[in-house]
């Protein structure tokens, strides 16, 4: 019974460690000229300043103290950069890659729920337009 219990304990252990883990922080940091890729990153909900949609499946969001990220949605929803009173919503304040986050948005008056699959830290708005650019093929 004993060991059960342990195993138990250790596995639910096991498990938050894990979670806390993957929203780790990786501080608002911007990713370095020579890198191709953004980082993954994680921000703070209750701190977003401001929602620029670039395309159906990404949006670029400012947050307070000169924080950018990328974020890129479960779908491609195409009346996106149309959308209006757009919020994050989570349970928790973090918000990371795979963090069960949506972006919440009213699309021709019906609302819109989209999952938040990726968030990568970028150091401008310019930037994220270009790998939104690089990685849709538009220009």
């Amino acid at each position: 019974m004993h060991s059960k219990k342990r195993r138990a304990v250790w596995l639910l252990s096991l498990i938050a460690s894990v979670g806390a883990l993957a929203c780790a922080t990786t501080r608002d940091t911007a990713t370095p000229a020579n890198e191709s890729t953004p980082k993954e990153a994680c921000f703070d909900r209750t701190q977003v300043d401001s929602f620029s949609p670039l395309h159906g499946m990404y949006v670029y969001i400012r947050v307070l103290h000169d924080g950018h990220y990328l974020l890129t949605l479960d779908t491609i929803y195409l009346t996106l950069t149309d959308a209006t009173r757009m919020t994050i919503v989570s349970n928790f304040n973090r918000v990371c890659s795979y963090s069960q986050a949506t972006l919440n948005f009213v699309d021709a008056g019906h609302p819109v729920s989209a999952r938040v699959i990726r968030v990568e830290a970028v150091a401008s708005k310019d930037e994220a337009e270009k790998l939104v650019e690089t990685r849709t093929g538009k220009s």
